[in-house]
């Protein structure tokens, strides 16, 4: 029998180690290491210890970790953090140590499940951490209910959608259109951006009702009520309104199945006037279903916590999709770092 070669051993023990990095990591931006060497680079693991509160032993613990797993460099008797780590040292509120906050309450042991929701084909992660002990059968109900859970998935959903819209925005000119119908749309973060960017553009966003509420006052506190509103609605249960010569789709269309997909563009085509765009920003992986990792995560999230039905598509499938509605396909470019865009037209009234 062959001998495994040492760098496959080497890799595979890197696999099995990746479990703990990901804790050393949230612990010592907890513990505000990396403030402290952003500050005070060079400090001692005695100047560390006393500085953070911890004990020798624990001192040690956390140092070690640190360094091998490249969150921290050893230089002499200095510690330093590496470029990656610094960026955590600055607002704590700033977009990573939101996304490190929401990893460690909000997905790291639903993952541990991920085995059991993918044989059982369900949001085991969701039901047998986040839910445990709670009268909440939802994701969206649990956060109604714990104060801490809806802080941190709230921060880290503004971060993202800020994130989004900014790429959004810029990627694709809508000066063209004159009433959009943002599907899905939250509490306005793209269509407010919409607005303040193109002064004569109209926007209505479909959302549930309590949460159509919610932009509603987030679109007066704007100041453009007048251009801006959103609707309560189901929208897999009622059809679309019409009149728009713009249908946008943005990071909504993974947690509804491949079928649910086809009827959001059916209804997307009916609503459209002759000649109007679809727009779809989603979280896709490649056509070639390889990567990349963001789409990995993505897909996991999807499994095991947030949608029962849901999944990551390919841009290949999208364009599939809404050219069996009726589309043409135009273009498809990408936005920030996990983004994919793409267009469609509904062809003129012939």
């Amino acid at each position: 029998m062959t001998e495994p070669s040492t760098t496959a051993m080497d890799d595979l023990w890197k696999l099995v180690y990746t479990s703990f990095r990901f804790p050393f990591l949230n612990a010592a931006l907890r513990l505000k290491l990396f403030a402290l060497l952003k500050e005070r680079p060079g400090s001692t693991l005695e100047e560390i210890t006393e500085a953070l509160g911890l004990e020798e032993r624990a001192g040690h613990v956390l140092l070690l970790g640190c360094c091998a797993f490249e969150l921290v460099r050893k230089d002499g008797d200095g510690y330093r953090n590496t470029d990656a780590t610094d960026l955590l040292a600055g607002d704590p509120d700033g977009f990573m140590p939101v996304i490190v906050r929401y990893t460690h309450e909000m997905l790291y042991r639903p993952m541990g499940w991920l085995y059991e929701s993918l044989v059982n084909n369900e949001n085991l992660g969701l039901h047998r951490e986040l839910l445990a002990g709670s009268s909440a059968t939802t994701l969206y109900e649990l956060l109604a209910e714990d104060e801490n859970l809806e802080k941190v998935f709230t921060a880290m959903m503004e971060h993202q959608s800020r994130s989004v819209v900014e790429d959004f925005v810029d990627a694709v000119d809508f000066s063209s259109y004159r009433h959009v119908l943002d599907v899905g749309g939250g509490t306005g973060t793209n269509a407010i951006a919409f607005a303040q960017r193109w002064p004569d553009l109209r926007a209505t966003i479909l959302e549930l009702p309590n949460v159509a509420k919610m932009a509603n006052d987030r679109i007066a506190e704007s100041g453009l009520s007048e251009r801006v509103r959103a609707v309560g609605t189901d929208v897999m249960q009622d059809e679309f309104s019409t009149s728009h010569d713009c249908v946008v789709f943005s990071r909504f269309l993974e947690i509804w199945s491949p079928e649910q997909v086809r009827t959001l563009f059916a209804k997307a085509y009916r609503a459209l006037e002759p000649g109007g765009h679809l727009v779809v920003v989603a979280c896709a992986q490649d056509d070639d279903e390889t990567g990349p990792a963001h789409a990995a995560f993505m897909s996991a999230y999807v499994q095991t916590v947030a949608s029962p039905e849901g999944r990551i598509y390919t841009p290949r499938d999208f364009e599939q999709w809404y050219t069996e509605a009726g589309f043409e396909p135009m273009d498809r470019q990408y936005s920030g770092r996990f983004d994919v865009i793409l267009r469609a037209r509904k062809p003129a009234a012939g």
